[in-house]
């Protein structure tokens, strides 16, 4: 339609201009093939050039004359739909196209490049070119395709042909049904978050049958541990995670080591410098917070049937606190051969309220390097149901601030080079006593016999 006697339209100028450039290119690419076999380029009927392959023809045509095409011209067959420049710009640079190809790929040398124009998009084709099961170790797996085959396949991703599609602009896509897309190949999906780093993409791949996320350094393989098994081994850098579960969580793992590392020594972490170089940067440590609500919680380490050989717990800390608040606590230790205990410390307090039971079975040594400070406040009860030996290498203090009974029902035997008693009032009650020495002597200003 005209507008308004001023000549065609936009609309109308841009479909022919794209049928002009549709010839052009079919003149062109004839020449480009007539180039390569050295045939001259074959006019089509009435001396005008054939139309370009692929183009859509605008009106009815008679049925054109037969011509001889040469072998590259015979294998290219596509059909193309375009819409070039449809926010009518005129710098071509800021142009946006859209465009559908059914059939061959008319110049594989430009597919999947990043130097391509851009209209035709391939310069984003260029970020997917490979899939991570090109590479992935898989021998003696199910199925198993070798490696070689796996990458010819992916080599002709972008020039096998079939559909292709491009646009400058959005795509929206809505289905208010069902939709089933079935892909016997590989998919992958490469999301740039509307910038040109491909380093930093994310997306998914989908190939030989595993789904791995894009953005982090993972690998999936087959390994012949444990029957024959695939193995995931995942590495994720600079990154928060930040998890919040509503349901159930069950954990399983049979490999042979478990490592974990938080913070470092130094307060250093590796990272890349802008030439790719390994470098260390400071990294403070994290503060770390734990808190835990449950009905209940048990922890097993190890079992009677099988033992862990050898646990080591080490802890170096600045200030270290404590609490533990329990309705009733019951702590077991049981040794088969010996157990040690050692404290080193400046000062040592330890308080008990409460009624105190301790109960030794076995010959018990006690050595003490220093002076000792035993303060009991209530009643006491030490039992000793076996031989008991106190060894004090030093001077040794007793205080008692109430009355003091003590009740030997065996013999007695004491043995002192030397034995000082001061009492303001001393009473004796003896059956028999027997008294051996080679000097006694006896001072008292008054001696009362009964």
């Amino acid at each position: 339609m005209a507008g308004k006697g001023k000549g065609p339209s936009n609309a109308v100028k841009d479909t022919r201009d794209f049928n002009a450039r549709l010839r052009e290119y079919g003149r062109k690419k004839r020449r480009r093939l007539a180039a390569q076999d050295g045939s001259p380029p074959t006019p089509a009927a009435g001396g005008a050039p054939p139309p370009a392959t692929g183009a859509l023809p605008t009106a009815p045509a008679a049925v054109p004359a037969v011509t001889t095409e040469t072998a590259e011209a015979q294998r290219s067959r596509y059909l193309l739909l375009e819409v070039p420049n449809f926010n009518y710009a005129e710098d071509d640079a800021e142009a946006m196209g859209s465009y559908l190809r059914l059939g061959t790929v008319p110049d594989p040398s430009i597919a999947g490049v990043w130097d391509a124009p851009r209209a035709t998009g391939e310069d984003l084709a260029a970020f997917a070119t490979f899939f991570l099961d090109d590479d992935r170790k898989r021998d003696g797996s199910p199925g198993f395709v070798p490696e070689a085959e796996r990458q010819a396949e992916t080599d002709q991703l972008h020039t096998l042909g079939g559909w292709r599609d491009h646009s400058d602009g959005n795509r929206v896509t809505t289905t208010r049904g069902d939709k089933v897309e079935v892909i016997r190949g590989n998919y992958k999906l490469v999301v740039l978050g509307r910038q040109d780093d491909g380093s930093t993409a994310a997306g998914w791949d989908v190939s030989g049958g595993h789904i791995e996320g894009l953005g982090l350094t993972s690998s999936i393989e087959w390994v012949q541990t444990f029957g024959g098994t695939w193995r995931a081994v995942e590495t994720s850098e600079k990154g928060d995670t930040i998890a919040t579960q509503h349901g159930n969580s069950v954990s399983f793992n049979y490999g042979e080591i478990q490592d974990s590392v938080t913070g470092s020594e130094d307060e250093m972490r590796p990272a890349m410098d802008e030439t790719g170089k390994n470098i260390e940067v400071p990294a403070p440590n994290p503060v770390i917070t734990s808190r835990t609500w449950a009905r209940r919680i048990e922890s097993y380490t190890g079992s009677a049937a099988r033992r862990v050989p050898l646990i080591t717990d080490e802890t170096w800390v600045g200030k270290m606190s404590t609490s533990t608040h329990a309705g009733e606590m019951s702590d077991e230790t049981h040794v088969d051969t010996s157990m040690s205990s050692m404290t080193i410390s400046p000062s040592i307090s330890s308080v008990n309220i409460g009624a105190v039971t301790d109960i030794t079975v076995g010959n018990t040594m006690s050595m003490t390097v220093g002076a000792v400070q035993n303060i009991t406040v209530g009643a006491m009860v030490d039992l000793t149901l076996a031989a008991r030996l106190e060894v004090n290498m030093s001077a040794s203090l007793d205080v008692n601030m109430g009355h003091r009974t003590e009740l030997d029902l065996a013999s007695k035997t004491e043995l002192r080079p030397a034995k000082e008693e001061m009492s303001g009032l001393v009473q004796r009650t003896v059956g028999v006593e027997m008294v051996t020495a080679g000097v006694y002597k006896l001072t008292a200003g008054l001696i009362l016999l009964g």
